[in-house]
């Protein structure tokens, strides 16, 4: 898809020299709608963190989901300078780039703290850059997302054979997985899940742990709220910058951003692990049940995902380098993690 001419959004922001030479205003499109209270706040505030840190000369404009770009569209925007930038989610780009599943979560994978210690400390942000420099954008890791919930069920769920024919809003390598215990994983924007669920077209759905839930309004349609989040244990969102711009910045601007998103990441993992409780007493009040699912499930879910992990590094080249240069680094932090747990 080709975005109208630069020339045409001008005035709302599209790649623009300010008053001095330095001076940039870029686009920035999220993938996700702000009506999620998480989403809307994480990215404004990145917006306020890179503005202040560089006195003005850098700043993003923030645009809402589907503004200029269909959020599964905002990779090859970016990448073709339709849009400066995107804010998203790595398993949206799953369908052309299989290994990029690999950066939004891994299921049974890594939690947050563990996931930022292999992208910064254990060659994984390198093997990220790379898969998407082809595609002519920089991906930086910008803003967490801890544990999710398991999904929204319309039904109750009490054995494997619950889940054998239901259509579920699930994306990347968690629809993978599910698939093989009969689910047919459907991928639609998170903006149209509820409508979804309230008529029927799907009869599960996961979105995000219970604070971003909230807003979605999945509690008024949907009484049977799973745990864990098997398939995203830990998530990051991806700030997308166009190549030809992100090498047009000074390297103080560049350092900014990378700045902002690491506060943010570190700041929403802060906030969020705490702030959950009042949100699960809230569905609770509404007639939702929150409990895990049964262990005969999640022991299916764990088998089924370390074949789809098998199978997708034999079918990708890019694929196998990336989860093997994760496990290599499991064990390697797991063997201290569980000599100092107690």
């Amino acid at each position: 898809m080709k975005l109208s001419l630069k020339s045409t959004i001008i005035g709302t922001g599209a790649s623009l020299l300010a008053s001095t030479a330095m001076a940039q205003n870029l686009t920035l499109q999220s993938a996700f709608p702000f009506s999620l209270e998480v989403i809307d706040t994480s990215i404004h505030r990145f917006v306020e963190d890179v503005s202040t840190a560089t006195n003005g000369e850098l700043t993003f404009t923030p645009y809402d989901a589907g503004s200029f770009s269909p959020p599964f569209e905002i990779l090859e925007n970016v990448g073709n300078g339709s849009l400066d930038a995107g804010w998203s989610a790595a398993s949206y780009w799953a369908g052309q780039i299989p290994a990029a599943a690999l950066f939004q979560s891994i299921p049974f994978g890594p939690d947050v703290p563990k996931y930022l210690s292999w992208l910064y400390g254990g060659g994984g942000l390198e093997l990220w850059e790379a898969l998407y420099a082809p595609h002519n954008v920089v991906p930086i890791p910008c803003g967490s997302m801890i544990s999710e919930a398991g999904g929204w069920f319309t039904e109750e769920i009490t054995s494997v054979e619950d889940l054998n024919g239901m259509s579920m809003r699930i994306s990347g390598l968690g629809g993978e997985v599910i698939s093989r215990l009969g689910v047919s994983p459907v991928s639609i924007p998170a903006g149209e899940t509820f409508l979804g669920l309230d008529t029927g077209r799907i009869g599960a759905a996961e979105l995000s742990f219970p604070t971003i839930d909230t807003s979605a309004g999945f509690f008024e349609v949907a009484k049977h709220y799973y745990f864990p989040g098997w398939h995203q244990p830990g998530s990051l969102n991806e700030l997308l910058v166009n190549a030809d711009v992100w090498a047009g910045l000074a390297e103080s601007q560049r350092l900014a951003v990378r700045n902002a998103c690491s506060d943010l990441s570190i700041r929403m993992f802060a906030h969020d692990m705490q702030a959950q409780s009042a949100a699960l007493e809230e569905f609770r009040s509404a007639g939702v049940t929150a409990e895990r699912f049964p262990e005969e499930v999640l022991a299916a879910l764990q088998l089924a995902t370390e074949e789809v992990l098998e199978e997708a590094a034999q079918r990708d080249n890019d694929f196998a380098d990336v989860i093997e240069s994760y496990q290599n680094f499991s064990e390697r932090y797991d063997e201290y993690r569980e000599l100092t747990a107690f």
